[in-house]
């Protein structure tokens, strides 16, 4: 432990005070000179990417000035960026933080603590190595302020932006954005629609409105997508005009089909002034099967002009395998 985060009371409750199959968890200490020290405890796992922001007693958000060069993070060469409220750890070079127990990950500094007694992390959102997200919580002056994982309901009040996938095109497809405010950092998760393997490549250098802003966007080999501006008083993302779509950033893909389709789950998008944005989640979910003499019919085969769902145009059903032999129907109302 560091010399002023505080241990949780059931800190030797099981394996080191992890409960509910946690992953990761922040210690936040005492406010000292303007600043806290804020440790990390993971036993289990190593740590490639991490992001969170400040509040004080009241909830208002805390501009983070500076974030030290002494820690797990800087030990394992996992640099920090700061925007706002918000501080982000992530290695270009593929560095992690080591598993380990309760140790200091850094030391982080404030623009201004007047009348802050006390401090606690907001929107805390842990990756791995594999791009997994992981269980987290969070211990703030010694009481548990909560547990996560993919939170991405941002503020709580109306959704300012939407981020969904087109299909892939000829080994690269884009990621759609919609944003009524200029934005500062983004993540989510890569997934497709019916569970084909997908080997992600990269993104596309200088593609997109984060292209255009001169932002860093690194893809992970599960589909976890990074996005992040190294200078902070460089250009954001801009905001888009009403309900069009424009181009967030273009990913290269390896061996995939064309027409394939990907989500964007558990977007998380960060605005200028480092605090969250309200992001409404697109539907991931795969269409139900259907009809024919031997095809199964779904439940809903009835719903929406002959089962049809999410804009689609045509639709195959593969009935079941008879005497070395399928039937397949189409539906193209």
């Amino acid at each position: 432990t560091s010399d002023n985060a505080t241990s949780p009371d059931n800190a030797t409750d099981s394996g080191g005070g992890f409960v509910i199959h946690e992953d990761v968890r922040l210690f936040v200490g005492e406010l000292t000179d303007g600043g806290v020290d804020v440790d990390i405890m993971n036993p289990d796992v190593a740590v490639a990417a991490l992001q969170f922001t400040f509040i004080d007693q009241d909830g208002n958000p805390l501009t983070v000035a500076s974030v030290g060069q002494e820690g797990a993070a800087a030990d394992a060469a996992v640099p920090a960026t700061v925007s706002g409220d918000l501080v982000a750890f992530f290695s270009l070079g593929g560095g992690s933080i080591p598993a380990g127990g309760q140790r200091l990950l850094a030391r982080v500094e404030f623009g201004s603590a007047n009348g802050v007694t006390s401090v606690c992390l907001e929107q805390f959102v842990v990756t791995s190595v594999t791009g997994q997200t992981l269980e987290t919580s969070t211990v703030c002056g010694g009481s548990s302020a909560g547990s996560g994982g993919s939170s991405s309901s941002g503020n709580g009040t109306d959704v300012l932006a939407n981020v969904r996938a087109e299909p892939v095109s000829d080994g690269t497809f884009d990621v759609l954005y919609r944003s009524k405010v200029p934005l500062a950092g983004f993540q989510f998760e890569l997934r497709t629609l019916l569970g084909q393997a997908v080997s992600f490549a990269t993104a596309m250098p200088e593609s997109g409105a984060a292209g255009d802003a001169d932002f860093v966007t690194v893809v992970g080999p599960t589909g976890v997508v990074s996005g992040l501006r190294l200078i902070s008083d460089g250009p954001p993302v801009p905001a888009t005009s009403g309900d069009v779509y424009a181009v967030l950033t273009t990913i290269a893909v390896n061996n995939t089909t064309d027409g394939t389709q990907l989500c964007a789950v558990g977007p998380i998008l960060s605005a200028e002034d480092g605090t969250s944005v309200a992001v409404e989640e697109a539907s991931c979910e795969a269409p139900s099967a259907a009809t024919s003499d031997n095809a199964t019919s779904p439940d809903n085969a009835t719903d929406s002009g002959g089962g049809f769902v999410i804009d689609e145009d045509v639709r195959l059903f593969v009935g079941e395998l008879t005497d070395g032999g399928v039937d397949v129907d189409i539906m193209n109302p």
